[in-house]
């Protein structure tokens, strides 16, 4: 009988993942309803109706995920089903992510209309944004300890906490270094060399006019990396312990997230070349960076499941 490795860690992700999708399911209906009624009293405010769309999609997987043992085996599994598996969901994750920004466009009355909706300040993206890069910070954080604990060595540990940190960064320049929060006034000396004027490093001038074009190159070396990596590790590693293969093969990226990093790609190539520019505006950039924080995140909770405890089970044919 065939068996299998089940990670204790995948198991409780498997748990949280369909809390937090119910609470966000809950939590983007409520900001949908809010922000109808504040359109419906005259108060200024747009009605963004993703966030009914999103709650729609967070409420289906959530129930999908309680009643079926699919997603367990996804996170928490280590056999060829399970990696089937995976491979499967990133390709909806793709297929989701189009969708999504395609009826988004469309039920949009126009252009202006769907970059107020989606992409204004407190909007969809921005906040979903925020959310996943606070999620990457901590997991990084979570996987500085666990090299602290399996190695000798603190340089690894320090990698990892230097990674949070920088996500830490990423996340105050996504935040404005807190100004969508409090709502300051930007400087007068910022907001006249930013193009957004709004207090960030990533707008500013000489920053700006190179930004499309050095996003595209940073994606495109993010997948190389991808799909080069895993391969360069296995056939250095070949005559290691079996160990530090396990160690090393957790540290490094799936190959089956490709499509995911491909899409990001396709997107920053878009917005750099102004290709397509009747379908994928200027503005599309902030979806292709919604989804490169979101597979990192994915990167890192992998990391973080194959670095934790496993059990060996009855594994499917």
């Amino acid at each position: 009988m065939p068996f299998s490795m089940r990670y204790s860690r995948g198991v409780r992700l498997t748990h949280w993942l369909i809390v937090g999708l119910g609470s966000a399911a809950v939590l983007a209906l409520m900001i949908g309803f809010i922000q109808l009624l504040l359109a419906g009293f005259g108060a200024g405010v747009s009605a963004d109706s993703g966030w009914f769309l999103l709650a729609l999609a967070l409420a289906v997987v959530m129930a999908w995920g309680r009643i079926s043992p699919w997603m367990t085996r996804m996170l928490a599994d280590a056999d060829e089903p399970a990696h089937r598996a995976r491979r499967l969901a990133v390709w909806l994750l793709v297929a989701a992510a189009i969708l999504l920004i395609a009826v988004l466009k469309i039920s949009a009355a126009d252009i202006d209309a769907y970059k107020r909706l989606v992409f204004g300040e407190g909007g969809l993206v921005e906040w979903s944004q925020v959310l996943v890069l606070a999620a990457a910070c901590r997991v990084a954080w979570l996987i500085g300890a666990d090299l602290r604990r399996q190695l000798a060595h603190p340089a690894p540990c320090l990698l990892a906490r230097g990674f949070a940190l920088l996500l830490g960064l990423l996340l105050l320049e996504e935040l404005a270094w807190g100004q969508v929060i409090f709502g300051w006034q930007t400087p007068e000396s910022v907001r006249s060399i930013n193009a957004q004027q709004e207090t960030t490093i990533h707008n500013i001038g000489w920053f700006q006019d190179r930004l499309d074009l050095f996003t595209f190159l940073a994606t495109l070396a993010l997948l190389a990396a991808v799909l080069l990596l895993p391969w360069i590790c296995r056939r250095a590693l070949r005559r290691s312990s079996a160990q530090r293969k396990t160690l090393v093969q957790a540290l490094m990226p799936a190959p089956y997230a490709w499509p995911l990093f491909l899409l990001v790609v396709g997107l920053a190539y878009c917005v750099a070349t102004e290709s397509w520019s009747d379908v994928v505006h200027n503005r599309d950039q902030e979806w292709g960076e919604l989804v490169l924080y979101g597979s990192g995140l994915l990167m890192l909770l992998r990391t973080h499941v194959l670095l934790g405890a496993f059990e060996h089970q009855p594994g499917e044919l």
